[in-house]
């Protein structure tokens, strides 16, 4: 994909995400978080820079959700999950406007996790 390609894909991606909360590459967390779910984030926000990819941790979507990474050049969001219900998680899949891919905290992380 050419540039301006990849400008229009980022941009159209972006607008789920509210304006006001629209911090790219930059690794957020919230107070209620354990350090195993902070630093699964970190791994994959680290792994998502290596690859030059435009991501929001913390995202807050149009929708009011809450996404721990969404990854505008994927189209993908990135939920790490610890002790969620899977009723939660269930909704995460059926209401987000992205794919999601859930991944443990805890583990080790390694790119497969994410694919």
């Amino acid at each position: 994909m050419n540039q301006k390609g990849i400008y229009l894909k980022r941009n159209k991606i972006r607008q789920l995400i509210r304006m006001s909360n629209r911090r790219p590459n930059g690794l957020y967390w919230g107070t209620g978080e354990t350090d195993n779910h902070i630093q699964m984030k970190l791994e994959i926000c680290k792994y998502k820079k290596k690859l030059r990819h435009e991501f929001y941790s913390e995202a807050i979507l149009t929708t009011g959700d809450r996404a721990d990474i969404l990854c505008v050049d994927c189209g993908i969001i990135y939920e790490v999950c610890e002790s969620e219900t899977m009723a939660s998680l269930n909704r995460k899949y059926q209401e987000y406007p992205l794919p999601v891919i859930i991944v443990k905290a805890g583990q080790s992380f390694n790119e497969k996790l994410i694919m």
